[in-house]
């Protein structure tokens, strides 16, 4: 069944989430982002991707709605993701999340749709704002579609600067116990070779804060408040155990990069911004 493409935009009821600092620690722990601005403390803050932690469960609330018609769970893959943050998230906020629908796309065979979850305090400052494109297999209508046009890439040269990372076997299974996604796709190699995959792949959020964490140390000083927005597709699968390679591009103000694996293949590219950068 196709998804409903009328539905959006759609505004749902807010929740409450009251950050401690343990969460925040956990979160860079799970992420392999050893920043010691993440560690418990006065000047704690926290990643750049922290605010998935509560805000992916809260984005299910559009995901799992019934008028959307998502009939199968784990034929979603989590396509693009981007958080902008109007300031630092910190271990004593006590923040309001507003779920909300943005768009529904019909692909022909697939569907796309985008999820945004705006943090505010409870004053209403506004703290961040994270959006989630969400590829479902098979929730399109099946009308034939024109072939996407394939921009042409510019040249951008040489990379500013490289930088390596390592996805930890048992990652998977630490990153779901911190950001509450479950998603079995990640967990058990029976349902992810089930749905297509050739074992468990790594949570592409978990993927992200990994390399975000590199980025926080080259591009910020090592201060997760250096990046002020990250944007990211998700372009193929990582699978635990395995090295990843990320090139960056840096201009005054922001970063491109490309995260890829030994054999080349780029599973993730995206931009972040830089505060004074």
């Amino acid at each position: 069944m196709p998804l409903n493409f009328s539905l959006a935009p759609k505004v749902y009821e807010p929740v409450t989430w009251s950050i401690t600092a343990d969460e925040i620690e956990a979160y860079a722990a799970a992420s392999g982002d050893s920043n010691p601005r993440c560690r418990s403390g006065p000047d704690q803050v926290g990643s750049p991707i922290f605010p998935v932690v509560r805000g992916l469960a809260v984005m299910g609330t559009v995901t799992f709605d019934p008028e959307l018609g998502v009939e199968n769970p784990l034929m979603i893959l989590h396509g693009e993701e981007e958080i902008v943050h109007h300031r630092p998230t910190r271990f004593d906020d006590v923040l309001v999340l507003t779920p909300s629908l943005v768009s529904v796309e019909d692909k022909g065979t697939n569907a796309t749709f985008v999820a945004r979850v705006s943090a505010t305090t409870v004053d209403g400052e506004p703290v961040n704002d994270q959006y989630g494109t969400m590829f479902v297999r098979g929730g399109g209508s099946g009308a034939e579609r024109p072939a996407a046009s394939k921009a042409a890439q510019a040249d951008r040269g040489e990379p500013t600067l490289t930088f390596g990372s390592h996805v930890d076997v048992d990652m998977p299974t630490r990153y779901a116990q911190v950001s509450g996604d479950h998603n079995p796709i990640h967990l058990d190699a029976a349902v992810a070779t089930m749905v297509g995959f050739p074992g468990v792949i790594n949570h592409g959020l978990g993927t992200l804060s990994l390399v975000t964490g590199g980025l926080v140390e080259h591009l910020a000083g090592g201060d997760p408040a250096g990046i002020s927005r990250v944007s990211a597709r998700f372009t193929d699968v990582v699978f635990p155990g395995s090295d990843l390679s990320t090139s960056v591009w840096a201009s005054p103000g922001r970063a491109d990069f490309a995260t890829a694996r030994p054999d080349g293949t780029v599973v993730i590219v995206g931009s972040v911004g830089v505060v004074g950068g």
